[in-house]
Order: C-alpha cells, then sequence, then structure tokens
C-alpha cells in the first residue's frame, strides 16, 4: 500500500436525518447532507477543545449528544515500541480487537469492516504490548 496520511484526519458524519450546517466545521461552518461525510486534518475535538472560546466545542458536543453527528474516524494513536523503536499505531480489526499496525505514512492503511467504512488501520490482529500492569 503507499504511502498517504489518512491517519492524521478526522471524518464526521451527519446523522441527524436532514442537511444541515455544522457552525464548528471550517471557519464559516460546513452544510452537510444526510449521511455526508466531512473530513478535516488534525484531531477535530482537540482543536475545538483547545480554543480560547469553548462555544464551537460545545456545539460539537450537542451535534455528538443528540445523534446529529458522528465521528467515524479521528487521528490515530501512535505508540513506540520499546525494543526495536518501530512506531505503530493503536487499531481496532473487524472484529473489535484492539491491537496495533503499521502507519499509513510508512504504507499501512485503514480497513473496511463489513463493508461500513474505514475505522483502523491494517494489520490490526490482536493485542499487542505488556501483559499485565508495570511495576
Amino acid at each position: 500500500m503507499p504511502n498517504t496520511t489518512i491517519d492524521l484526519y478526522t471524518t464526521v458524519q451527519n446523522t441527524s436525518g436532514a442537511s444541515r450546517v455544522f457552525g464548528f466545521l471550517t471557519k464559516h461552518g460546513k452544510r452537510l447532507a444526510n449521511n455526508a461525510t466531512y473530513t478535516v486534518p488534525g484531531d477535530l475535538v482537540h482543536a475545538l477543545g483547545a480554543a480560547r472560546s469553548q462555544r464551537q466545542f460545545k456545539a460539537l458536543e450537542r451535534a455528538l449528544n443528540t445523534g446529529a453527528l458522528k465521528i467515524v474516524k479521528s487521528p490515530s494513536v501512535y505508540l513506540l515500541s520499546e525494543t526495536g523503536g518501530v512506531t505503530e499505531e493503536l487499531a481496532m480489526n473487524s472484529s473489535r480487537v484492539l491491537g496495533t499496525s503499521t502507519p499509513s505514512w510508512q504504507g499501512g492503511g485503514n480497513f473496511v469492516p463489513d463493508g461500513t467504512g474505514p475505522t483502523g488501520a491494517t494489520g490490526a490482529t490482536g493485542a499487542t504490548g505488556p501483559s499485565g500492569p508495570r511495576a
């Protein structure tokens, strides 16, 4: 798979049942048709939460709580292996098992479980990492 940077973006979907403007998407808001998706660079939740004004964050929170919007994908969580210094991303496979995978910018990519769309990286085969609490 070619190198991409898809893991660095947030994708949201309008689940309100109608076309709707979401004022916190883009500087002047973005109209999304019912079930339409929109992708923004970076972590939308973090960006809005870190803003001086919490107005847009509260609007995102309301849209999520009322079911008008859902977050389909957010930027990956990256982990560095203690042995070998390999960077991997946290991923969930189609069986909903957490594991790690190669980041998209290193040739990894998203998988499509049950034909519903990307939700994590390919290659996740199960939980990896320490088996129990660390001292």
